[in-house]
């Protein structure tokens, strides 16, 4: 996953540079590090609950954005969780010659709409890391198409009619990530209490502590790691 995020972040920089992007957030994670070998392998964590308060929320401050890059927030539980999809369909849209928005992150197994709101013959032409089409469509105006992206990748996302029109969708396996402000504030919602590793991403910069979050307000400072 982070040789993923490590690829997404050089052409999440590509395609904004020199264009302002519409914020999106929705949901993401990394996982990180490895294990040395045991002899045994001990039994699994037993899956995190909400605890009888409810659910938590975590706020704080990354670094600012640098330029047009803000930074990333993800989530990653050490026990297991059990997350429904969420029920808001994401939409990327085609306007004025420009894919809306031009950096799209979606849960694996999410539908993505893509729409087309000019009167313009545009195509959507989607293709995975190693550089095979995905799928391929023409968009007319007005016109809409769902696709159900089921595995985890970053996506770069062209119109074949207009070669300046392209944007990245980042499909990812965990639900709790965040884009934060330009100045750096996030808030990540209806989080399960647990243990977790947060990871900040902000360009090249990578940092993560590990932290207990516990129902109710959370807050955390990410500026320093």
């Amino acid at each position: 996953m982070l040789a993923l995020l490590r690829r997404v972040f050089g052409v999440y920089g590509h395609c904004l540079t020199g264009t302002l992007a519409a914020g999106v957030i929705l949901l993401v994670t990394a996982a990180c590090g490895t294990e040395a070998p045991v002899e045994s392998m001990p039994a699994p964590p037993a899956p995190a609950e909400p605890t009888e308060s409810g659910r938590a929320q975590l706020v704080g401050m990354a670094p600012p954005a640098n330029g047009v890059i803000v930074s990333i927030i993800l989530l990653d539980a050490h026990a297991e969780i059990d997350v429904p999809l969420p029920d808001e369909t994401p939409v990327m849209d085609q306007y004025g010659r420009m894919f809306n928005p031009l950096f799209l992150l979606v849960r694996q197994g999410q539908t993505v709409k893509f729409t087309n709101s000019e009167d313009d013959l545009h195509t959507v032409h989607v293709k995975d890391t190693a550089g095979e089409s995905v799928f391929n469509i023409a968009t007319l105006f007005g016109s809409s198409y769902e696709f159900t992206f089921d595995r985890e990748d970053s996506y770069d996302v062209v119109c074949n009619t207009h070669t300046e029109m392209h944007a990245d969708i980042l499909v990812v396996s965990s639900p709790y990530a965040v884009l934060a402000d330009n100045d750096g504030a996030f808030t990540v919602p209806d989080v399960i209490p647990g243990t977790y590793t947060v990871t900040m991403l902000n360009g090249e910069t990578r940092r993560e502590r590990e932290v207990e979050i516990v129902a109710g307000l959370n807050e955390i400072d990410l500026t320093g790691l």
